[in-house]
Order: C-alpha cells, then structure tokens, then sequence
C-alpha cells in the first residue's frame, strides 16, 4: 500500500508512525500550508484551494507530501533502513525527539527491492542553509528518480545549526561515503561508482567535502559530484548569509579556504552543476565561479544555468530547469 493524492492530509499523518518521521522528513512550518479546513479532502482537490506563501498553489507541495509520506511507508514497513550516523545501528525518532539534537542525525538507506545486481550508488544531501535538512523537496524525490534509473540511493540527515560549523556536516557525508563502500556487497553497490548529490547548501557540504576528502578521509571521497543551485564561495560579495555563518561564522580565512572554488585541484571529481538565473537566494553566479574553476584545473565538467526556476526547485519539473535530472544522468553515463 502507497499514498497517493487522493489521500487526504489527515489520512496521511494520522497513519500509525507516520507523524514522527514527518517532523524530520517533512518542515513542519510547511504543514501550515495546508488549511485545517481542508485537511480532510484528497490532498488533489484540495492543492487548488491555498497558495503558497510565494503564490503558487499546493499541488507541488501534495506530491512532496506523498513523496516524502511512501519514504516513510517504506521505513515502517521495512522496506528501508534508518541508520544512526554515529554507530550504523538501526534508528528512529521518539515522538518528541529534537530535530536539531546532533545525536538525531542518520541515513537512509536504498530500498529493498530484492535485486542483487552491482548498481551505481547515490548519496544525496538535500540542502536548508545547514539550518534544517529539506527531504522534502530535495531528498525524496530525487532518490525516487534515480532509483528509477537504477542506481541505489541513500540519503544523508546531516548536522545543522547550532552544530553545523566546519567540518562537521562535510565528515557526515564523508563518513556516510566510506560506511557504503564498507558494505558494497551488503548494499549491491559498485564502490567505484558512487555520486554524491548536494542542492543548496547541501551543494555546499557535498562540493566542499570532496573538496577536502583527500585530507579529512580519502575513503569518502565520492567518484563525481552533483551540485544543483549551490552555494560555492562563502566570501561575502556573493554567498548566502546563513550557509556561511552556520558553517564558518565570521572567520575571514576560512571563508576563503572552505569556498568550493578554492578547494578545486585537477584531482577533484568530474562535476555536473545547474542553477537558475532568477534565483534571488543564491546567485547563479556561484554555479559560474565554480565552473570557472573546474575549466582552469581541467576537471571534466557539464555546468547549465537555466533561465527560470528560483531557488528550491529540486525536479523542476515545470519550469526551463525541468531537463537538468536528463542531462544529469546522460553525464553519469548510468
């Protein structure tokens, strides 16, 4: 059994476990999108009845909430894994658990679907300006896409403030990386093949982390990178103001030093990266400034910057970015 969008809101959260995951997996200050006086219709009828705060009405945010509510399903009914950060161990919320408690950080795992062919492997980290983890929108769906394509996914519930600064979230992911080579042959993964995928501020921690794998933890250098609308230099002129104090604060060396376009050496991953030119949170400029970078140290490189899309729009289905998850995995050459 799966939700679809003739589930109503209420259908979906009042389903047993269904609201301790959704605290982490789901922001709950997006719940308040959906009216209480609606919350009792299918989430289809009712995504045409309230906007956005940004104007656009709910149907977008109905197929995340389904999206994120089958991942969920997935992990009650033991089709995946949740795995401690720290110690590997088989993990899940209390009802009350504080989603920013730096003991409350895991990993979910691909999803069991009894195949035991040697895949490609994913490790995405959605992004949230390393103040909150948007699964939502950056995590569940695109593990959902790439599955399809046939790659075994995982998807990292990394460190956020007040625990986020250098290198804290960069070793989450790096660890992460090293634990799935570790166990290839638990999880039917190819260990030299393993993309890590960042958005956002998770384009920052992924960019980063392979940036500096080869002097924290080789193991966990990821073989190519993904980075979709991220955040690249942590220098004032053109970063973003909470990605950079969460991380570094108002340390002027290692704005510079932990800037992505720094830390690019001809031994850095081959890079796919897109962002959008309207996007008013994180300038596409950054998206450039790396690409300038990969072109000079001669790493193989595909970077796009679409006309429309903003920010946050992880599939972009919809808008001029729609073709990136295409082009990406044409990249991957999986």
């Amino acid at each position: 059994m799966y939700f679809t969008t003739m589930n109503s809101f209420n259908q979906i959260m009042n389903y047993p476990n269904v609201k301790k995951w959704m605290r982490f997996l789901f922001l709950e200050e997006t719940w308040e999108y959906f009216p209480k006086e609606n919350r009792d219709m299918p989430l289809r009828e009712a995504s045409f009845l309230s906007k956005t705060p940004w104007g656009d009405d709910l149907r977008d945010m109905s197929n995340q909430f389904v999206d994120t509510a089958n991942t969920i399903l997935d992990i009650i009914n033991g089709r995946r894994k949740v795995l401690h950060l720290r110690d590997w161990k088989e993990w899940e919320p209390t009802e009350d658990a504080d989603i920013h408690d730096s003991d409350n950080i895991f990993v979910v795992t691909p999803i069991e679907d009894g195949t035991t062919d040697k895949r490609p492997c994913m490790v995405i980290c959605p992004g949230g300006a390393y103040l909150f983890v948007s699964f939502q929108n950056e995590g569940c769906p695109i593990s959902d896409i790439a599955t399809m394509h046939g790659y075994r996914c995982f998807i990292v519930y990394y460190r956020t403030n007040p625990c986020a600064s250098f290198p804290n979230p960069q070793m989450d992911l790096l660890d992460t990386i090293k634990y799935v080579r570790e166990n290839a042959d638990k999880y039917h993964i190819d260990p030299d093949n393993v993309t890590a995928v960042g958005f956002s501020a998770g384009g920052h921690l992924v960019g980063c982390a392979a940036g500096v794998a080869d002097e924290l933890c080789p193991a966990g250098k990821p073989n190519a990178v993904v980075l979709g609308y991220p955040v690249i230099t942590l220098k004032d002129e053109h970063t973003h103001y909470d990605t950079q104090q969460c991380l570094v604060g108002d340390d002027n060396d290692m704005k510079v030093k932990y800037s992505v376009e720094e830390l690019v050496t001809p031994n850095y991953p081959k890079t796919f990266a897109w962002a959008c030119e309207d996007d008013d949170c994180v300038p596409a400029i950054n998206t450039l400034l790396l690409e300038k970078a990969l072109k000079e140290n001669g790493v193989e490189n595909e970077c796009h910057i679409y006309p429309t899309g903003g920010h946050g729009c992880g599939l972009a289905f919809g808008n001029s970015a729609h073709e990136w998850s295409r082009k990406m995995f044409e990249f991957l050459g999986n």
